[in-house]
């Protein structure tokens, strides 16, 4: 797969800009901690998390890693292609070491970690299978890669909402592609395809809970979602903002929190 021009300058503007509020997106934050759980990784390790964004992974395995060694064991990398979120995850997490560079060409020598992970990023990836391939190269026999994407049904109705609101101001948004591994088959078939084995696949749907219209706003804002925003006038946006609040979400929340799906995939795959 060719990938396509112009590609990294995209996204590297793109998560540049939204560095300083992505903390703001409790969702992903959940759900970085739910996969850093699942890791498990053992005190000693090399864990290196791919595409770290503010370091919500990174600072999970730091504490797997380091338990019981002392400031002495274990060790955490942090990558992202983003020079913006790289310099939030480094203050969030001094723990870790964090480096600017690309995932799909990781500046690491064959086998230098004994797990791999990426939370909620791979589907990001032009050629998802190739991205998988260089993280299986980093990583030592017998150690693991994991990853994780969205199921379907992803905050339920919230993101529809949203979409239909932009599109009433004649704006068809080009969403975050998080439905590009829908189902743990898709996720198998990834993890066989990269020369992976002992593959185990496994969804699960978390509840996630906002408190109140605000709460998903602030998420919409702080967001790929709320991108579009950025091409109408601040007249027109401060109507748009009005009109979600007050007449699409305000009635979700009229007998108060909302609690809304998150279907998680997490996939294990280990190299021979």
């Amino acid at each position: 797969m060719t990938t396509p021009e112009g590609w990294e300058d995209r996204n590297r503007q793109q998560f540049d800009a939204l560095a300083g509020g992505y903390d703001r997106l409790g969702f992903l934050a959940r759900v970085a901690a739910f996969v850093a759980d699942r890791v498990g990784a053992r005190p000693g390790q090399a864990a290196l998390d791919v595409m770290t964004g503010t370091g919500g992974v990174a600072l999970a395995l730091t504490g797997q890693v380091k338990a019981g060694q002392g400031s002495t064991g274990g060790s955490v990398v942090g990558l992202d292609l983003s020079a913006g979120m790289v310099e939030v995850a480094r203050r969030r997490v001094p723990g870790a070491r964090f480096v600017v560079g690309d995932a799909a060409r990781l500046p690491f020598p064959d086998g230098s970690f004994d797990v791999v992970v990426c939370a909620s990023g791979l589907f990001f990836m032009p050629d998802m299978g190739a991205a998988l391939r260089e993280w299986r190269r980093v990583v030592r026999p017998g150690g693991s890669v994991v990853f994780s994407s969205f199921g379907r049904g992803l905050l339920g109705d919230l993101p529809g909402l949203w979409r239909a609101r932009l599109e009433s101001h004649g704006v068809t948004p080009g969403f975050p592609p998080l439905g590009r591994i829908p189902t743990p088959e898709a996720a198998r078939d990834l993890l066989l395809g990269a020369g992976l084995r002992d593959v185990q696949v496994d969804r699960t749907e978390l509840p996630y809970t906002l408190a109140g219209v605000g709460d998903r706003w602030d998420e919409i804002a702080a967001g790929l979602e709320g991108q579009p925003l950025a091409g109408f006038a601040p007249s027109v946006r401060a109507q748009i903002v009005a009109q979600h609040c007050g007449l699409d979400l305000a009635p979700l929340f009229l007998r108060g929190p909302l609690t809304v799906p998150l279907p998680v995939i997490v996939a294990r795959g280990v190299r021979p």
